[in-house]
Formats: C-alpha cells, structure tokens, sequence
C-alpha cells in the first residue's frame, strides 16, 4: 500500500480543522482584545502607545499561552471521541501525520495573537494619530508572541498523545505559571517555561507582573529574540519525539465450568432510579475527589504565612472562579458520554439535569464553607467569614451553573474559553479601582464585593435557578445531538 506523502497529509489536515471549535477558538482572541478595549478606557489609561503595548501584558503571560494550550486540548478531545475520523489507519506516517497537525494549530495560534493584540492598537491609533501606529513594533510582538508558543504547542501535542484533554490543560497551565514566576530569573536561559513570557517583555514594556519597566531597566534594553528563538526552537525535539507505547499484558484467563442452577420464574421488578445517588457516583469517580480538598488546603498553607484579611482576594478572586469553571467543566464531561443512554431511561433528562446541577452546587457550598472556616481559624473575624461563606456559596452557585449550561450547550472548547476570561477580567477588575463602576458587568468578582452582598447575593441565586432551567433545555437538546 502506498504510502500518503507529507503535502496530502497537510492539506487533508487543514480541511478536516476548516470547521469545528478549533476553527473558532481563535475568536476567543478577538473577544479578548474588545474587552482589553473596555477595560483600557474604563481604567482611564493614558491614551499613548506605551500605555495601550502595556496593555497587552494580561494577555501575554497568560490568556495568550492558556488559549493555545486550550487549542491544543480541543483538538485532542475531537480526535479521541471521533478515533481518528479512520485516519489512524490509513497509510500516513505518524510524523507527518504530528507535523500536519502541529502546523494547523500553529496556524490557529497566529492568528490567535494577531486578533488579540491589533484591535487595541487600532482603536488607539484612530483617535490618536492613524500614521503613529508602531506597525514594527505591533508586528513583532505578535511575532514573538506566536514563535515563543510553538516549543510549548509542539510538548503539548506530544503530551495529547499519551493522556486525556484535561491533563494537557493542567499542563498548559504548569509551563504559564512557571514560566510568569520565573521569567526574570537570572538563569532563564536554562529554564525553557520562561521562554514563553521573556521575549516579549521588552517590547510591551512591562515585567511579568504588569508593572511598568523603570527607566534604565536591564530588561528594557534586552533583545527579544534570543528566548523568542530558543521557544521556538524547543518545538523541534518534540516533533521528532516518537510516541511513548508502554507494554500491555495479556489479561489472564482461567476456564469457566458451567454450572446449572435452578432459578426462580419469577423477576424482580426494577426499583425506582435513585438519580441523585448516580450523580453522585459518577463525580466521586473524577478528579473532584481530591481537587476540592486541594483548594481548601491550598488557602491553610498561604494563610500560615499571610495575612487573612488580606488575603481573602486569593479565594474571592481565584479559587472560587477558577473551582466553579473546572467544576462545571468536569461534571459534564463525566455525565456526557452516557447522556443518549440515560434520555432514553424512564427518568428522561431533566431530573437527571438538575440533580447534577444541585450536586454542583452543593460542592460549590461545601468548598465555600470550608474555606470561610479555615479564614476563621486563621484569625479573620466571625462577621467576615460568614461574608464570605454567603457570597462564595451564592456566586459561586451562579458561577458553576453558567459553566455547566456553557459546557452543555456549546463545548467545552468555549466553555473553557469564556471562562478564562472571565476570570482573568475578574482578577483585573476586582483587585482594581475599576470594580466601582464595571462590577456590574464582571459577574467573576462578585464574591470579592463583600459591600455590595445585600445586592450579589440575591441576583446570583436568582441567575442560578434561571440557569437550572436552562441547562435542563439545554441537557435535553444535547441527548439528541
């Protein structure tokens, strides 16, 4: 059989991705760059290119590097629930196959970047001077923004074929974090996570953590292409990397001696379905089981050396947003590839629907509630814990049903991308003076706003109970899809 050469492989690969959430994924950049748009001017920025290139930081050390991990994940999750569309038998060799692949989302994460970074830089421009628009200088961070993710899209490719969707995503957001705290490290050189966020540093003159670079700052005046160049080369080992096939043992066998039994004509009927046990059963198999208690002690440990009361923005503004996004996202993913078999049970879907939205909630709860506990232990007074525990249990039920309901309705690969930002304009708006006049419009820092409960608290339980409605619609559409 003959085989199908490299310029084939290329082009089958670029129309089987034409369509599909990987095609759409990139809009998430541009929906990026409208509210990095909103923000710039509701912050009161000053109107000048330093501060609009600044603006870009958010972006570049991590909703940037997220997305195309996030593009990476999708890809994954369609290639293994479809097994391949047959193309993993056919005679295609699995490096041209992996090159096919690592250039269409290469493709995807450039234009990812430029929709990102150019509609700030445009709106700035027209009502500045459309001439001054650094177009070099625009250019360039889109280029060193794409060319350091490629070694990181090459090891995620790598990594997909060896375990499941998520653990790519947990990947993803290894290699960001690390590569954000270590970026300015002396010996960044030998540190590749840091390639990824170093380069463009110089350009949009901002450290890593969004402060403005000081006049005479070594980092000012440093090249970004050695580490653009180093990132982009970290994508060729693991192209040629072969995949990892681990050895399989043969299940043991013994024969089977038939026995004959006498057996009762009569058959028990079945019981009535215990929904809400299933449920239950089905998350307590998932990565739930040690997540939940991991955020709980991860706040224990900051707070054995912080300060609780100021250090509640660590469950308001990250914990809660980012549990509630992972939490939605996992409780479907555990419940969906089952859903057709249970629509045609005698429950149908919508009891099977609320019951996992209200175990949703209910862990979303219990987290709160042990978190306020463990800021009460800490030292934070019984008022402001309790505070905390409502607000916590009241958003982050609204929270984690707009999750589920997004991750029902549309994908995972846009659930996971509004989430994204979502929490990143809740980090940037609430830890902000921006909070006074965009809190309405930014539903991820509502926990934070402990003033203003008598209002959050009541809207977030009525936008939960709209959204159980809606993911029972939603649960049903999907069982026919």
């Amino acid at each position: 059989m003959t085989t199908i050469g490299l310029p084939r492989t290329l082009r089958a690969e670029f129309a089987v991705w034409r369509r599909g959430a990987v095609a759409r994924l990139p809009l998430s950049g541009l929906a990026f760059g409208l509210v990095a748009i909103a923000l710039f001017f509701a912050a009161g920025t000053e109107v000048s290119w330093s501060g609009a290139l600044g603006f870009q930081n958010l972006w570049a050390v991590f909703a940037g590097p997220m997305l195309t991990a996030l593009l990476v994940a999708t890809a994954a999750r369609v290639e293994n629930a479809s097994r391949g569309g047959g193309t993993w038998y056919r005679p295609v060799r699995p490096g041209f196959r992996r090159l096919s692949r690592f250039t269409v989302l290469a493709t995807r994460s450039l234009l990812l970047n430029a929709l990102a970074v150019l509609p700030l830089v445009l709106v700035i421009g027209a009502l500045s001077d459309p001439t001054s628009i650094p177009w070099g200088r625009t250019a360039a961070i889109i280029v060193v923004l794409w060319a350091s993710q490629l070694g990181v899209l090459s090891l995620l490719l790598w990594l997909s074929l060896h375990v499941g969707w998520l653990v790519v995503l947990g990947a993803g957001l290894m290699w960001t974090v690390l590569g954000v705290v270590l970026a300015e490290s002396p010996s960044w050189a030998a540190l590749p996570f840091t390639w990824l966020v170093r380069g463009v540093l110089p350009l949009i003159g901002t450290h890593a953590n969004g402060i403005a670079l000081e006049p005479g700052a070594a980092l000012a005046a440093a090249s970004p292409w050695p580490p653009t160049m180093l990132g982009a080369a970290l994508a060729v080992p693991f192209l040629l990397l072969p995949r990892i096939r681990t050895a399989t043992r043969a299940p043991r066998s013994k024969p089977v001696e038939p026995q004959l039994r006498w057996t009762s004509a009569e058959v028990e009927r079945p019981g009535r379905p215990r929904v809400l046990a299933a449920v239950v059963v089905i998350l307590r198999g998932t990565a739930l089981r040690w997540l939940c208690p991991a955020a709980v002690a991860l706040i224990g440990v900051w707070l054995t050396w912080h300060d609780p009361g100021r250090s509640v923005e660590l469950f308001t503004l990250v914990v809660l947003p980012i549990g509630t996004l992972v939490l939605g996202l996992l409780a479907w993913y555990a419940c969906a590839p089952g859903w057709r078999a249970t629509a045609a049970r005698s429950t149908g879907t919508t009891k099977p629907a609320l019951a996992l939205t209200g175990v949703a909630i209910g862990i979303t709860a219990a987290v709160s509630v042990a978190s306020a506990a463990v800021y009460l232990v800490a030292g934070l007074p019984l008022a402001d814990a309790g505070s905390i525990a409502l607000t916590g249990t009241a958003v982050g039920a609204m929270l984690t049903a707009f999750s589920l309901w997004l991750a029902i309705r549309t994908s995972f690969a846009t659930a996971v991308a509004v989430g994204v930002v979502g929490v990143l304009a809740g980090i940037l708006i609430g830890g902000t003076e921006m909070q006074r006049t965009l809190w309405p419009l930014v539903p991820w820092a509502w926990a934070d706003l402990l003033d203003r409960m008598l209002i959050t608290v009541p809207v977030s339980i009525a936008a939960a109970a709209a959204l159980g409605f809606a993911i029972a619609t939603a649960a049903r559409r999907a069982a026919s899809r």
